[in-house]
């Protein structure tokens, strides 16, 4: 019986033309419903919110640059050895389509919420994030995928229910906690580790639309509806 079961196509082939554009048109839905929910937007308006998001994550804006760490690089001519040191050139830039625009649109939301709500859940998944962000080499600042989000909104329904708050605020409350928390948790607050992740450009809120920011206050409101 198993000679007849086989995959329709050739694995990466079914995955790259039917799994992948499922999942991309699921995340596209679910995000512009989200911004439907959290801004009382049409449809339309809510597509054109996540395309700029999509089109800004294309660009990284410069914000300073400092000295990395040192290279020593040894040469040898005519059989007497050289040494040359150098510091390298780090970048710092903001992308801004992983990091300006859900700023903004979290601090829009930051205006309907009671401000003690938010900082109990904000500095609660703050300091969470921060103890599991790590700086890698060559990659950035990295932090376990769900971990933002599914802190950031539990932490904002303890907010809401300690401090007696409608636990319809849940949402709003989760995205705007999880998108600062994690531009302060994993970014911000461990721009002094940057030296170890070497040189170049460092984009807060960059690698893609596909950012830890961005990705935290869309799963977080996912999350927050399972807990209403």
């Amino acid at each position: 019986m198993r000679d007849f079961v086989f995959p329709p196509l050739i694995l990466p082939i079914f995955l790259l033309l039917v799994v992948l554009p499922f999942f991309t048109v699921f995340f596209v839905f679910t995000s512009s419903r989200i911004f439907q929910i959290l801004f009382g937007l049409s449809y339309s308006e809510a597509l054109w919110i996540f395309l700029m998001i999509i089109l800004g994550s294309f660009v990284n804006i410069p914000i300073y640059e400092k000295e990395g760490r040192e290279i020593v690089m040894k040469y040898y001519v005519f059989g007497f050895m050289y040494t040359v040191r150098k510091r390298e050139k780090i970048t710092i830039a903001v992308n801004l389509g992983g990091c300006v625009f859900p700023v903004i649109l979290a601090l829009r939301l930051l205006s309907e919420l009671p401000i003690s709500c938010f900082l109990l859940a904000f500095t609660i998944s703050t300091a969470v994030i921060y103890y599991y962000a790590k700086p890698i080499p060559g990659v950035g600042i990295a932090v376990p995928v769900f971990i933002p989000p599914v802190i950031a909104s539990l932490s904002s329904l303890i907010s809401l229910v300690l401090l007696g708050y409608p636990i319809l605020l849940l949402p709003k409350l989760s995205f705007t906690s999880g998108v600062l928390a994690a531009l302060f948790g994993a970014d911000i607050l461990h721009l002094k580790d940057v030296e170890q992740i070497g040189s170049g450009v460092v984009s807060i809120g960059g690698a893609g639309t596909f950012d830890g920011i961005f990705l935290t206050g869309i799963f977080a409101v996912i999350f927050s509806f399972f807990l209403i």
